[in-house]
């Protein structure tokens, strides 16, 4: 099977510290890892407050701020390149950001800040980095952070892993059938009701059997293109209009 790919984003001053960076890139480049965000390139406006590199199609700030959060989203950890330990503030912004997000955290030196050097991870080469992150199985990358986009881009992933890919619509739709009668076997097994006691020991755990639906149901969802999100959005945005009684 084929190695899963491995991708970081790397975040530190771009005004200080960007050679460093751009040598963080290469390193990790050379190591087969992924460098979502930032591109190595040059500094198009030296002297100025906010960094614009050559390899940026727009220059306003926050929109290439919110592409930077959005890359550590994706991204299976994140960087910080800080030589002497030192973190600017919008690093500080992409640090807490990550952590929000559960993502594993590395720093090339340890911050000398009292707090964020709990928070800042500890300090890795990019070798290092790569080693911890091939260790890590792919369920360790979600967390109860995780969004619907990211269950729905794991459960493509797993299904492709584990051989399930050429199983149809239909398919799926029966199996995610198949697991609500056995929720409603642990169910009753958890409420006390009803229940042949010799079959017992076959009703699973109310939590397995959720857990298996919302497999399936995102699995169909994939299979369909519906985007989870989108689709709840939408649907809660009528429900908004309705009169409920």
């Amino acid at each position: 099977m084929e190695k899963r790919e491995i991708s970081v984003v790397i975040s530190g001053s771009f005004r200080r510290h960007y050679d460093a960076i751009k040598s963080a890139i290469k390193d990790f480049e050379n190591l087969d890892v992924k460098v979502l965000s930032p591109k190595s390139s040059q500094i198009i406006n030296p002297g100025e407050e906010v960094a614009i590199l050559a390899t940026d199609d727009v220059q306003s700030p926050d929109i290439l701020e919110k592409r930077h959060l959005e890359a550590i989203q994706r991204a299976d950890a994140l960087y910080i390149s800080n030589p002497e330990g030192y973190l600017g503030a919008s690093t500080i912004l992409e640090l807490g950001w990550a952590n929000a997000l559960g993502k594993p955290i590395f720093s090339s030196d340890a911050s000398t800040d009292a707090t964020i050097k709990f928070f800042s991870g500890g300090a890795a080469t990019p070798r290092e980095v790569k080693e911890a992150l091939a260790k890590r199985s792919p369920v360790d990358a979600l967390t109860p952070q995780s969004s619907l986009a990211q269950l729905q881009a794991y459960v493509r992933e797993m299904v492709v892993r584990r051989g399930f890919e050429k199983e149809t619509p239909q398919d799926v739709l029966m199996f995610f059938v198949e697991e609500t009668g056995e929720l409603a076997k642990a169910m009753r097994k958890y409420l006390g009701r009803k229940t042949d006691k010799e079959k017992i020991d076959r009703y699973g755990n109310v939590e397995d059997e959720l857990a298996d639906m919302l497999i399936y149901l995102i699995d169909l969802a994939n299979i369909l293109e519906v985007p989870l999100f989108e689709a709840l959005y939408k649907k809660e945005q009528e429900n908004e209009k309705r009169i409920w009684n």
